[in-house]
């Protein structure tokens, strides 16, 4: 029997999934009992770490505790650590590491492992989080969109199996995905996918905060400040939670100074409070249906994933934007159950067991490019314009060629760029250049020159692009990676010269 891991790295929460000699995915209990980690990294001294929820404990009184690293992957956000710094990958690194020992103490050696992502990633945080795996120990891995996960195992899961159109509202601690899905049984496809990367519960707890540190201030004329009256990140969650059963909550402070402060926190005020993120998410939702040209009457049902989607509002929300009640089904492991079967899908047959061969029989899967994808060239005015090769919602893999001339007589350096944006953009300004490397051309040759270019994307998120000479062959081929570099942008990994 193979073992089969999926991985729901969250910003806050990191949950495992395995597949079963039956084939049926199962939560793997966590070193302390859990069936979800904290997503923190402690640092008690240089080289001794400690991982999950004894970490997150330490955050209100120990240096070098990181949370909610996530939403910095792929970029050049780095911390001190003692004598070193340390990046969100290697912060992720060290949970995944912990992640698989644990697993292969209770079940062996892991043969494949899929992790999650959030659908809007860049493909520097896409390269990052494979990177932090490979760094981890996982000799074989995958990753796959968190709400495309959560929609299998949504199809995995209903009374009847899935026939039509549906969308999954992902809303986690960290980040917010919404994608349109198409699915027959247990065979899914991505028709298109909106998302805010910085969207999620952590954001909904910083509302709080502000709120808590407000009622402080009218009922004491003083400021919440830390040493004299403690309201934590955790605290704030946790009056969240309870204000998604409770109309109102009354929460009694203790402050030094001024003793016992009780305070009164409603739904609505808190409701009030959210009501610019949650308008962030619907405009997501909105968007996917006027870029695919679908009417919410066409679609089937609204799967919820994600903790968040338990505030009120946010239901609410999802119910005004798509004219139905969403189905809550196990959000918080619903994402990690679905990567599990993804993993039986992307195995070898020859290492399964036959009942894990025939749930990953069942499965079939079609994802499109996040982003899209482009590069500069010169427009007929002389203008720098931004070319769009690859749009975001084609099919992966996905390869697409065009070209272009160089302009200029004896013409000796060819810039090649990789760009990357969340909409259709020709203005150079408004694109992420994720790389950008200089092809020497032959001396002595007019303008009008040919230069191909093609790009490519594959399954697992590296970004390949070709820029050949046609009049030499000459190609200069860029593969992007992140290798932990913290340059903010993807590295090129491999360039190639004749």
């Amino acid at each position: 029997m193979a073992h089969l891991l999926g991985i729901d790295l969250g910003t806050t929460t990191t949950i495992v999934a395995r597949i079963d000699d039956a084939g049926t995915p199962e939560i793997i209990r966590d070193w302390e009992g859990e069936a979800i980690t904290q997503t923190a990294v402690a640092f008690e001294t240089a080289t001794h770490v400690v991982v999950g929820r004894e970490a997150k404990a330490m955050s209100e009184d120990a240096e070098h505790v990181f949370l909610e690293f996530k939403r910095d992957m792929g970029t050049g956000v780095s911390h001190p650590v003692f004598s070193k710094r340390v990046t969100p990958l290697d912060l992720s690194a060290l949970v995944l590491r912990k992640v698989r020992e644990h697993a292969e103490q209770g079940y062996g050696p892991v043969d494949l492992a899929v992790i999650t992502i959030p659908a809007n990633f860049t493909n520097s945080a896409r390269e990052a989080t494979l990177e932090a795996a490979r760094r981890a120990g996982f000799a074989n891995v995958h990753i796959i969109n968190e709400p495309t996960a959560a929609a299998l195992a949504c199809a995995r899961g209903g009374k009847k199996p899935l026939n039509g159109l549906y969308a999954v509202f992902d809303f986690g601690g960290g980040t917010f995905d919404v994608s349109l899905i198409r699915a027959k049984g247990m065979a899914v496809e991505v028709v298109f996918t909106e998302g805010v990367q910085r969207l999620g519960g952590k954001d909904f707890d910083a509302k709080l905060h502000e709120i808590v540190r407000r009622h402080f201030r009218t009922a004491t004329g003083e400021e919440l400040k830390a040493g004299d009256c403690e309201f934590s990140k955790a605290d704030a969650e946790e009056l969240k939670h309870r204000l998604s059963s409770r109309e109102a909550v009354r929460l009694p402070l203790r402050s030094a100074k001024h003793g016992r402060v009780a305070i009164n926190v409603t739904r609505a005020e808190f409701e009030e409070a959210i009501v610019g993120l949650v308008a962030q998410a619907e405009m997501a939702c909105e968007g996917v249906m006027l870029r695919t040209g679908v009417d919410r009457q066409a679609i089937a049902a609204v799967f919820l994933a994600g903790g968040t989607c338990r505030v009120p509002a946010v239901r609410a929300a999802v119910a005004r934007v798509f004219g139905q009640e969403p189905i809550l089904r196990d959000p918080d492991t619903a994402v990690a159950l679905g990567a599990a079967l993804y993993a039986a899908h992307k195995a070898d047959p020859a290492l399964l067991s036959p009942a894990q061969r025939k749930r990953a029989a069942e499965i079939s899967f079609q994802d499109i490019a996040p982003h899209y994808y482009g590069t500069l060239s010169v427009d007929e005015d002389g203008l720098l314009e931004n070319s769009v090769i690859i749009a975001k919602g084609e099919k992966l893999p996905v390869s697409r060629t065009r070209t272009y001339y160089t302009v200029e007589e004896d013409q000796r350096i060819l810039t090649c760029e990789v760009t990357q944006s969340a909409i259709p953009e020709s203005d150079p300004t408004m694109v992420l250049r994720i790389a950008e490397v200089e092809m020497p051309l032959p001396p002595g040759r007019p303008a009008d020159q040919a230069i191909e270019v093609t790009f490519a994307y594959d399954l697992n998120g590296i970004m390949r692009a070709e820029f050949r000479d046609l009049g030499t062959g000459q190609p200069l081929v860029i593969e992007l990676r992140d290798e932990g570099a913290g340059r903010g942008s993807l590295n090129v990994a491999r360039i190639q010269l004749g």
